[in-house]
C-alpha cells in the first residue's frame, strides 16, 4: 500500500521504527499480545515478524528475512499488491477491527521512521 515490498535488514533501525510507529498507532489496543511482548522486552522486529510462513495464521502476508533485506511475502500465490480487492482481503483476514487505511497508516509511519 505504500509502494514498498522490502527494507534493508538493519535490526536496530527496524526495532526502533516499529516500536515508534506502534506506540503512535490508534489501533494498537486491538492487539494486546504485541503490546505485552514489547513491554516485556521483545525486539520490535521479532514482534513484527512473528507470523512467519511456517505458522498457520489467518494472515495473507508476513515478513521474512531474505539475505540482507526484510521482505513482505504472501501465502497466496494469486495475491497482487496493486489489486484493491486483495488488499481489502488481506486486511480482513487479520481482523475486522482495523480498516485498510489503518494498516496503511501504520506501515507509512513505520517506513517514514525507518527512512529518517
Amino acid at each position: 500500500m505504500n509502494r514498498r515490498a522490502s527494507l534493508p535488514h538493519n535490526k536496530v533501525a527496524l526495532d526502533l521504527s516499529f516500536k515508534g510507529a506502534w506506540e503512535s498507532w490508534p489501533y494498537r489496543s486491538k492487539f494486546p499480545q504485541v503490546a505485552r511482548d514489547l513491554a516485556n522486552g521483545t525486539d520490535g522486529i521479532v514482534a513484527m515478524t512473528w507470523a512467519d510462513k511456517d505458522k498457520q495464521t489467518a494472515g495473507v502476508l508476513y515478513w521474512k528475512v531474505h539475505g540482507s533485506s526484510l521482505q513482505i511475502a504472501t501465502r497466496d500465490p494469486d495475491w497482487a499488491p496493486d489489486n484493491p480487492e486483495d488488499l481489502a482481503y488481506a486486511a480482513k483476514r487479520i481482523g475486522d477491527e482495523v480498516p485498510l487505511e489503518g494498516w496503511r497508516k501504520l506501515a507509512k509511519e513505520f517506513i517514514d521512521r525507518f527512512e529518517r
